[in-house]
């Protein structure tokens, strides 16, 4: 029988038909279409979940990335700042230098006024017990009296004024080296809280990196396993299509020996082998002289025991009139229903290419016709009741692999098996 489905999908239906009439294409005959289609379903569906994961591992990337310039941010501020904190203290050692320099050179102003206190009061005492009465009265005149009055006045003033001033500047110096050296503490004291600050933003920045380098591992995994299952993928396909087009060729040369051999039996005289026309209608069937079958009730068995994969259903393809059953070469085929064996040939008497094929009357309106067996059991004329081996699953005849097409007439026309199974 000829067939005409959709390719991939009359190709993925079937587990035999291609691997077991020889057309291996590629490697396909080591494993069958369904399971490489099953192969090819599993790698998408996990290259699914992989460009989920490898989604997933993007955002975090993405995340840990802007976390890690954030973090590379904050510790080029802290490292500005500790920069500066750093600039600062020397500026504020340079200033504590110079008011020590400056404290320094006061006290030595103030033991300098202090020596010459102590010179004049040395010069004094060397020159006797000398009040300062006894220096006025000494006077000769009253101008002189008045001079040493206000000589004395203004040396007592001036001494005093210079030790004033003196202390003060230091009291001051010295209140300014305390501010700056207060200062310089808590500028060191910033520093080391800098320091930490870096220390521990350089520990998550380094935690991030890891982090970041390991997801970007996974990515890289996630990426090569996936550019694997594409790989397989493509295998897979190539695989389909070469067992496609395999097939593809074996149907032309099918048809090709199909019309040849309608051809030949359109030649033929009318014998009774010609009884169906080539338009794809079947034999006409005369009841059983004994009127065996009779009755309106037709409820068949299924054909194939132990094989339930339907290769291709009534009307799968234009001209296709029957369903045809996949399963192994040699599986026993049973008769449908009782009935009576019309035509048990080992040849295709209507130009279908059925080659070995087994037609029984039912009754007076349901016939079934088991076509493509690789022997025929029973003979022409037999009674055979339901579930009576009648023959064997083969690939005789114009096919691409070992299957059982089982057809149904009602009233001399084709039908759809599947309304009474």
């Amino acid at each position: 029988m000829k067939h005409r489905t959709p390719l991939r999908k009359r190709l993925l239906c079937s587990l035999l038909t291609v691997l077991l009439v020889g057309i291996t294409p590629l490697s396909v005959s080591a494993e069958t279409l369904e399971e490489i289609q099953a192969q090819q379903d599993q790698l998408q569906a996990e290259n699914q979940e992989l460009q989920s994961k490898l989604d997933n591992l993007r955002e975090d990337e993405a995340q840990k990335q802007a976390y890690q310039d954030t973090l590379q941010e904050q510790i080029s501020v802290v490292q500005e700042q500790i920069l500066t904190t750093r600039e600062n203290i020397e500026d504020l050692n340079a200033s504590i230098q110079e008011l020590t320099l400056k404290l320094d050179k006061s006290q030595e102003a103030v033991q300098d006024t202090i020596d010459q206190f102590k010179e004049r009061l040395v010069a004094i005492y060397t020159a006797g017990n000398v009040s300062t009465l006894e220096i006025l009265l000494d006077s000769e005149s009253l101008s002189e009296f008045t001079t040493r009055m206000t000589l004395l006045d203004n040396m007592t003033a001036r001494d005093q004024e210079i030790v004033d001033i003196l202390e003060e500047y230091i009291e001051s110096t010295q209140a300014d080296r305390e501010r700056v050296q207060a200062e310089k503490e808590q500028v060191a004291q910033l520093q080391i809280t800098l320091e930490d600050k870096q220390d521990e933003l350089d520990a998550l920045y380094e935690e991030n990196r890891a982090a970041l380098g390991e997801i970007q591992g996974q990515m890289y995994a996630t990426e090569n396993q996936m550019e694997i299952n594409e790989a397989e993928l493509a295998e897979g396909e190539a695989k389909i299509q070469a067992a496609i087009e395999a097939q593809k060729k074996a149907e032309e040369e099918a048809q090709r020996k199909a019309e040849e051999a309608a051809k030949q039996q359109a030649g033929s005289s009318g014998s009774s082998s010609s009884s169906s026309n080539s338009s794809g209608q079947s034999p006409v069937i005369n009841p059983p002289s004994d009127g065996s079958g009779g009755g309106s009730g037709f409820n068949p068995i299924w054909p194939l025991p132990g094989v339930s994969l339907i290769y291709s259903p009534f009307n799968g393809y234009p001209g296709h009139k029957g369903m045809d059953i996949a399963g192994p070469w040699g599986t026993p085929v049973v008769a449908a229903a009782d009935g009576q064996v019309i035509e048990a040939n080992n040849y295709d008497s209507c130009g279908y290419s059925w080659r070995y094929y087994v037609l029984i009357y039912h009754n007076g309106t349901y016939s079934t016709r088991y076509a493509h067996l690789s022997s025929v059991a029973v003979s022409t004329g037999q009674y055979v009741t339901a579930g009576t081996v009648i023959g064997y699953e083969g690939d005789t005849g114009n096919v691409t692999g070992p299957h059982l097409h089982f057809e149904v007439y009602e009233n001399g026309t084709r039908v759809n098996p599947a309304q009474f199974l």
